[in-house]
């Protein structure tokens, strides 16, 4: 995709070259690691006389240098809301007060830590009732797990884990980066829309060609959405996760116990959930291992007789 849109910027640049594209503009672009040719910078500079191609060409210019603007919270939360309302038109919620109310206690005793301790309109954890093995975050805090992830934790430890792990990508701003993507592809998206309008006169038939690009890029941002966070941005998040453990108090090494849940139950979880947009188990495992040499050991951590009894409740409310 990445590819794409770099040549469709290239066919946008060398077809209607204007000089409606500021330098500073082309220098961002340009950092973006994206290679403008020369031929291409020298057409920047010419004269283009149809005043409404000029007009459109302005107008995709705005768009495409928006596109690398930073993201507000206030857009993070908005559109990581509107990313979670589709995750939640495909999954049930689990109708039970006293259990969304326990995971956000358990939520928040994690993020109170951390070095975002509020958002916009704060983290907020969501119980689907789905005997998948998944879990999901958006930007803004939206955190979403299923019943069958959360039945597959032996404690309020693991649990933690499970829900560290999401926090985990909203810290390091994952969700925030496939955003950032999403807003870049949707300028190439009206630049391409621009261009073959712009090109035709604005006919019926080019109208439809750009409708069809821009669909064919929302729909290439939208694959990448389901297919989940990278590899490495999968890693990183558990290594995130050890650190809001342990400074809640919970135990890191209960990650152990999440994710040999996961290697059990590996034929279940294939097809779907964290089997399809997670590396394997034994991947994670050997990852996690690794770092637990930063965190004390077994005895550093005391168990919590209320984390206990609280958790007890919480699994008897799922029977």
């Amino acid at each position: 995709m990445r590819s794409f849109g770099k040549s469709l910027l290239a066919f946008c640049l060398v077809a209607f070259s204007a000089p409606v594209f500021p330098q500073s503009w082309l220098d961002k672009i340009k950092s973006s690691g994206a290679k403008i040719p020369e031929s291409v910078r020298e057409r920047v500079t010419e004269a283009f006389s149809d005043e409404t191609v000029q007009k459109s060409m302005n107008k995709t210019a705005e768009s495409m240098e928006s596109a690398f603007e930073d993201i507000t919270p206030e857009e993070e939360y908005y559109i990581g809301r509107a990313v979670a309302a589709k995750i939640l038109s495909k999954y049930k919620v689990y109708e039970s007060d006293k259990a969304q109310s326990y995971l956000n206690k358990v939520l928040h005793s994690l993020t109170v830590f951390s070095e975002r301790p509020i958002l916009f309109r704060d983290y907020s954890v969501v119980l689907l009732d789905s005997p998948e093995l998944n879990a999901f975050a958006t930007s803004g805090g939206h955190i979403m797990v299923t019943l069958g992830l959360v039945k597959c934790c032996e404690s309020e430890d693991a649990l933690a884990a499970v829900l560290a792990h999401e926090v985990g990508h909203v810290l390091l701003e994952h969700s925030a980066k496939a955003i950032k993507k999403s807003r870049i592809g949707g300028a190439f998206a009206q630049a391409g829309g621009t261009a073959v309008v712009a090109a035709n006169s604005g006919s019926a038939e080019s109208v439809a060609q750009a409708a069809a690009m821009t669909e064919e890029i929302d729909s290439a941002i939208s694959e990448l959405l389901e297919k989940g966070y990278s590899k490495q941005q999968e890693l990183s998040a558990d290594t995130k996760a050890l650190e809001l453990l342990h400074g809640a108090g919970y135990n890191p090494r209960a990650m152990d116990s999440v994710l040999n849940a996961l290697k059990r139950n590996s034929s279940a979880s294939d097809s779907a959930g964290f089997g399809k947009t997670h590396p394997s188990p034994d991947v994670r495992l050997k990852n996690v291992s690794i770092r637990y040499k930063f965190y004390p050991g077994e005895s550093g951590y005391k168990s919590s007789e209320e984390r206990v009894r609280r958790f007890r409740e919480f699994v008897s409310m799922l029977d």
